[in-house]
């Protein structure tokens, strides 16, 4: 249990051995039947020619019989239910500690083990591990226990039938054993391309436009399907490997049955197996077979669930780069120092730094600027402000103390971002909007709209907020997703306002009506922009060019003394 994929089935310790322990009920009944079986059958070839018997001889043992049926039936059933309960639950739990996981780690880390291994992780292996606990509650005691009470018990009947039995479980043992030992690699190689064809999905679905606009749809799809024959072939082998199981298993049982039956038949005066002996040994040998089987498919179960924990674990036990503290932070008020940087420095692992030597400064009610070309460090900046990147070099304070000192949700969830990137999810405009804040009313949900200038087209739909959104926003265009974000950080009501290159599709005219009633709200601003039209208002501007901070002021004060914010204003008003 020190392992973390098992770690959430702790809490289930007692229904894991309940399990089993009814299992083991289930196969002292099942072994006790043939004997019984065995009993009458004996008994009725023993009767004389003309007849007469003792009905008790065959109505006591049949009435055994059924009653050991029903309760083998009764401890099958509990076992069942507690045993697909528990895989259930244990799924659900781990999915759920491997989605706070991906909370816990940042962007980076997560990208470096690959989004599409972690989606492989919360289906494919949740599942293998999953179906491992149902089979391992299941058959555990249950297979081993009729395979060696099946061959004990021929044994006492006749010491013959016995070794038949043996020999013919001890050949299908080595089957089984050659197929267990080559099959856990081969069912690590295909999860492996599980993830290589879940990539090339996402990728595919992710990249579907520039893709199209490349005309690479046929190198697209032949990669697809390169990797998918790669996965067929892979999993073709495997199920031929396993397809050998039943027949050979059943060729040693069925030349073990010839012989009970011979020595039956034809070797009864020398051997002493009358017909009882027979029935009950060939239903040990049926029963012994079946749990051999049973066994096999619990050892591919747990074949699959090994690799899918050994994956599970390795991601379970990444350590989080960004560790939050434990301070809670104190409401900030007007002119109160909420930010600042100190030659503060970001690298995404590479030698080249994003950022370098960044001081900056943000004091509440305030409305600051960052503006820069493409690549310059603008979203850096935005990720050490929200610390979903950490510092490489110097320091970034919230509220006079480090940032490192405050629990994650202290400081975001004072702050409203919204990202360069639409970040909608399927539902309705109402269940998009209302994300950050699902207590507002409906004069702050139309306040929040008009303000966004989104209700130019939520006010046009029949179904007004209960209008359907397709993931990612597919059924909006660019200016229509950044008006619905906008709309959904002014419903948060956070004092704190980010806007990353957030109006990039509006036009100048609508650009200025949202920043104009944005201000009227009275919010601190952060304003991230290409468009110096777009911070003029701003009361301090810092201009980034490749990582490094090169000039802060105000619009006039950057035309006169920056020369790159100047150009970027006189191209952009020409333009204009």
């Amino acid at each position: 249990m020190s392992s973390p994929s098992l770690a959430p089935l702790k809490k289930y310790r007692v229904k894991v051995i309940l399990a089993p322990i009814c299992k083991l009920f289930e196969c002292v009944f099942e072994l006790f039947v043939p004997l019984l079986v065995k009993r009458v059958i004996d008994y009725l070839s023993t009767l004389p020619p003309e007849g007469g018997y003792d009905w008790k001889q065959i109505l006591y043992p049949s009435l055994l019989i059924l009653a050991l049926s029903i309760f083998g039936f009764g401890a099958t059933m509990i076992t069942q239910y507690v045993a697909s309960r528990v895989g259930a639950d244990y799924a659900y739990d781990l999915r759920k500690e491997l989605y706070h996981q991906i909370d816990r780690l940042g962007d980076g880390e997560v990208e470096r083990y690959g989004k599409s291994k972690v989606l492989t992780l919360i289906s494919s292996d949740s599942f293998a591990l999953q179906s491992g606990v149902n089979m391992f509650m299941r058959l555990l005691i249950r297979a081993p226990f009729l395979i060696i009470g099946s061959i004990v018990a021929c044994f006492l009947l006749s010491w013959q039938a016995g070794v038949i039995v043996l020999s013919a479980l001890a050949l299908s043992s080595v089957v089984v054993g050659l197929v267990m030992g080559l099959t856990p690699k081969r069912y690590g190689a295909i999860q492996g391309e599980l993830d290589h064809i879940s990539g090339l999905g996402e990728d595919a679905l992710s990249g579907a436009r520039p893709i199209r606009a490349f005309n690479r749809q046929e190198e697209d799809i032949s990669s697809f399907q390169g990797a998918s024959l790669s996965y067929e072939k892979k999993a073709d082998s495997l199920a031929r490997l396993n397809a050998v199981l039943n027949p050979l298993t059943f060729l040693f049982v069925d030349g073990a049955v010839i012989l009970v039956l011979y020595l039956t038949g034809y070797r009864s005066s020398e051997t002493g197996i009358s017909a009882g002996t027979a029935t009950a040994v060939l239903n040990y040998l049926a029963q012994a077979l079946a749990a051999l089987l049973a066994f096999s498919r619990l050892v591919t179960s747990l074949s699959k669930a090994a690799a899918s924990k050994k994956r599970v674990d390795a991601f379970l036990s990444l350590k989080p780069s960004i560790v939050e503290g434990k301070e809670e932070a104190h409401p900030f008020q007007k002119g109160e120092e909420i930010f600042r940087l100190e030659k503060a420095s970001l690298s995404y692992g590479g030698e080249e730094l994003a950022l370098k030597d960044i001081d900056f400064l943000l004091k509440g009610g305030e409305r600051v600027g960052i503006i820069g070309g493409t690549g310059s460090g603008k979203s850096s900046l935005i990720a050490l402000l929200e610390r979903f990147q950490e510092a490489s070099a110097g320091q970034v304070y919230y509220l006079g103390k480090p940032i490192q000192d405050y629990r994650f949700s202290s400081y975001r969830g004072e702050i409203a971002l919204v990202s360069q990137k639409p970040q909608l999810y399927q539902g309705t405009v109402r269940s998009n909007i209302l994300l950050g804040n699902p207590d507002a009313s409906e004069e702050e949900i139309t306040s929040a709209l008009n303000d966004s200038l989104a209700m130019e087209f939520v006010g046009r739909y029949s179904d007004y907020l209960d209008h359907p959104i397709e993931e990612s926003g597919a059924n909006l265009s660019g200016g229509q997703k950044q008006r619905l974000l906008l709309c959904r950080a002014l419903l948060s009501k956070r004092p704190i306002l980010i806007l990353d290159d957030a109006t990039s599709a509006l036009d100048y005219q609508s650009d200025l009506r949202v920043r104009q009633n944005i201000h009227s709200r009275g919010l601190t601003c952060i304003l991230v922009s290409q468009r110096s039209t777009s911070l003029k208002d701003c009361d301090r501007i810092y201009v980034l060019d490749q990582g490094r901070l090169i000039a802060v002021g105000t619009h006039e004060e950057l035309l006169s003394s920056c020369s790159i914010y100047r150009e970027i204003y006189e191209t952009q008003v020409a333009v204009k």
